[in-house]
């Protein structure tokens, strides 16, 4: 294993980890502004990749498969405690906490997009083509990254945010059929994804 690579997968869990706490960042700050406290009284409406990573989901898987890259990228963070009751609209307001996650995640791809597409001008900051395609390669993997998160978040199958949305916005009586898929989700998601592998 070259040092190159190693440096590459670190930097891409880098990126991996902002993301993922980023999206967390979103859910905690929607439930916030929406009049729920619980994230904030557990510390969760924070930037800080403390509050939100997960030891395993976040850091050692990614990293191992960054290192021995695999059939795809999976990873996860510490999930958002809220309290559904404090929201003046439950249903309504439950999907916009569940939204915001893939939400930010666009919004960092677009930031990101907006910096790959900027990089032409970093040679007259003194970098040389080396440098240069450095900076580009991770902006060009932050972008897609955060496109991935996004889309993929918003696949309807629990534990996915997907799932909290279309519960929310079906009447009560098919939300609650949709409920008992619940326990099953994971491997609904295996069956996803070997059905659209070519997606993945």
């Amino acid at each position: 294993m070259t040092e190159t690579k190693i440096a590459t997968a670190f930097m891409e869990l880098g990126i991996l980890v902002f993301s993922l706490c980023l999206h967390e960042f979103g859910h905690a700050l929607a439930a916030t502004k929406l009049g729920d406290p619980t994230p904030k009284l557990l510390g969760r409406l924070t930037m800080d990749p403390r509050a939100h990573a997960d030891l395993v989901g976040t850091i050692i898987f990614p990293l191992i498969m960054f290192l021995y890259p695999s059939f795809f990228l999976f990873g996860w963070a510490k999930p958002v405690p809220i309290t559904p009751q404090n929201f003046p609209k439950p249903r309504r307001d439950g999907a916009l906490v569940a939204l915001a996650g893939p939400v930010m995640n666009l919004i960092l791809a677009v930031i990101s997009l907006g910096l790959f597409l900027s990089v032409g001008t970093f040679s007259s900051l003194g970098l040389d083509d080396v440098s240069t395609d450095v900076v580009a390669q991770f902006f060009r993997f932050f972008f897609w990254l955060n496109v991935s998160l996004a889309v993929f978040n918003l696949i309807p199958v629990y534990p996915l945010d997907g799932s909290w949305i279309l519960k929310s916005v079906l009447p009560p009586k098919w939300s609650y059929r949709v409920s008992r898929l619940d326990p099953y989700g994971f491997l609904i998601l295996i069956g996803i994804y070997f059905l659209f592998s070519w997606l993945f």
